[in-house]
């Protein structure tokens, strides 16, 4: 059975049988606090019991018109397919946005066509979307492997750099407790931003993010140190066995004693002596990536530890309203174009 889910009373319930944080039910009181609707689904069984969950969000557009998001959960089959399409029309949604936590290997065992642009299954229809939100790569590093081996599958420059550091006298403190913490992140959060060029959060979403992920064990900060100076800050996402690098800031300040290098591996040790499996960097590029893409010094530093490239589905858009779709599809590039002429 397929229930909308609102009481609180299933908060710790909801947990339990979700696979990832931005499918944790903090992270949908984030969503609800930064101006977004929310939608909880979930299969419940003969006793009223959660088998599993599905959180949506709600996104506006001109109008009137609205646009879903599902991201990082499970795969969604097509009776849940279904029901939303009836469920979504009623709040005028264009369509579903899908990115969900499915590796490209995977594509098979969900029917998953992805030699085709567009195609039709059981009245729901599909398109391989232009409008990404989330990288479709990654890097996965396994946590169960002996810190020896771990440093052998690092990239030399990387063990060097880590090595070099601790010489230099760089500390790695956890803030996570500490008043300051936040603060610290994000200063070199907004430092990073300007400096890359490229878009953030703001201060308010950023806190939003903080309070709730984190007043629920489920995000930390740590802070790489030199000579007293905060140089680099790592906020992380921690979910059953995953450990999750979602947002960084640095100084342009000595730079010379590769501070993020030793802060990432201690961040690693830490999660790996706390009982975690696996650790997820949370973006990169493809493979045979282009070496002047912006992205391109994020994806080395990234691969420095030694990591499994990792590829997620291509971004999936289920339509519901083919016309208006049509026109989305043709306004998001503009609208990026313009977002990308603005901030330069």
């Amino acid at each position: 059975m397929i229930q909308s889910i609102t009481d609180t009373q299933y908060k710790k319930e909801w947990n339990q049988v979700v696979n990832h944080p931005l499918q944790s039910w903090e992270w949908g009181e984030v969503k609800q606090k930064t101006g977004n609707k929310i939608i909880r689904l979930a299969i419940l069984d003969s006793h009223k019991k959660i088998k599993q969950g599905y959180l949506f969000t709600l996104h506006k557009l001109p109008f009137n018109f609205t646009l879903a998001n599902y991201t990082k959960g499970t795969w969604l089959n097509n009776e849940l397919l279904l029901y939303l399409k009836k469920y979504l029309r009623k709040q005028n949604c264009i369509f579903l946005k899908l990115e969900p936590e499915v590796w490209l290997e995977q594509a098979g065992q969900y029917c998953i066509p992805l030699f085709k642009k567009h195609w039709q299954d059981q009245g729901i229809e599909f398109s391989l979307s232009n409008s990404a939100v989330f990288a479709r790569h990654t890097f996965i590093l396994d946590l169960t492997l002996s810190e020896e081996r771990l440093l052998s599958l690092m990239r030399p420059k990387t063990r060097y750099n880590i090595r070099l550091a601790r010489k230099r006298g760089v500390q790695v403190k956890n803030m996570s407790e500490h008043s300051q913490g936040f603060k610290i992140f994000y200063s070199l959060y907004q430092n990073t931003i300007q400096r890359q060029n490229y878009l953030g959060h703001n201060r308010i979403y950023h806190q939003e993010v903080w309070k709730r992920m984190h007043k629920n064990g489920l995000a930390k900060i740590y802070v790489a140190y030199y000579q007293g100076e905060p140089l680099v800050a790592y906020q992380l996402f921690y979910f059953k066995n995953v450990v999750y690098y979602l947002y960084g800031g640095s100084s342009t300040e000595y730079k010379e004693v590769m501070a993020s290098n030793l802060l990432m591996w201690e961040v690693i040790r830490k999660a790996k002596q706390e009982g975690y499996t696996q650790f997820d960097f949370w973006g990169a590029l493809e493979k045979d990536y282009n070496s002047k893409h912006s992205w391109a010094g994020f994806h080395r530093f990234k691969q420095g530890y030694g990591g499994i490239h990792k590829n997620y589905l291509p971004t999936i858009d289920v339509i519901f309203k083919p016309l208006e779709y049509k026109g989305f599809s043709l306004a998001w590039p503009i609208r990026n174009w313009m977002l990308e002429k603005n901030r330069n």
